[in-house]
């Protein structure tokens, strides 16, 4: 923000404060007097939107899941740990961050690699592969085809690490423990005591 005589006029901290408060963020206290911001709503792996407020006029907003058009559209200077700094940001400026910071952490994460997968289909779909040997005869696989191979490929690791099958591996060590303990102690009965011997 500009004054009359064209410097930068750099917001109080409680000034800052106030504009976080305005949203649905909660504050947490760190040392040296900074505060950071916790947007509980998140669906990304972090919740901090914003870190080191200070009363020094410093502070940082999440930029970590920003678009590249976003950042690019704002002008948004990124730091290599993926954080914006606001030290001369405008009251507006800072309502704008911290809404787009908002909208990029409310977004559901993408499975990477199922939508990997789904392009390399519909790659391979859409460009027909030529086998060997056959010159100009152009073999396609539909994309139900190759589904079904996926779905083929990941049901093995399925089952192994399937939960009840750690119940009946338990069971079944315990049953046979029980049934060995049974015929060593059967043993030791006739064999001490005498019954069951002619």
């Amino acid at each position: 923000m500009e004054n009359w005589k064209g410097v930068i006029q750099v917001l109080s901290f409680e000034e800052k404060r106030a504009i976080f408060h305005s949203f649905k963020l909660k504050e947490k206290k760190i040392s040296n007097g900074r505060v950071s911001f916790v947007y509980p709503e998140s669906h990304q792996k972090g919740q901090v939107l914003a870190t080191q407020l200070h009363p020094s006029g410093n502070g940082y907003v999440n930029g970590k899941y920003m678009s590249a058009e976003i950042i690019e559209k704002y002008g948004y200077e990124v730091d290599p740990r993926g954080w914006i700094s606001i030290k001369v940001f405008s009251k507006d400026e800072i309502a704008k961050v911290i809404t787009e910071a908002m909208r990029s952490m409310a977004v559901v994460p993408s499975e990477e690699p199922f939508e990997k997968n789904e392009k390399e289909i519909s790659q391979q779909t859409d460009e027909p592969v030529e086998e060997q040997g056959i010159t100009g005869r152009k073999v396609e696989k539909s994309l139900e085809t190759q589904r079904m191979e996926t779905i083929e490929k990941i049901q093995p690791s399925t089952y192994e690490i399937y939960p009840g099958s750690c119940l009946f591996t338990w069971l079944g060590l315990t049953l046979s423990t029980m049934e060995y303990g049974f015929l060593v102690w059967r043993k030791a009965v006739r064999k001490y005591a005498g019954i069951g011997s002619k």
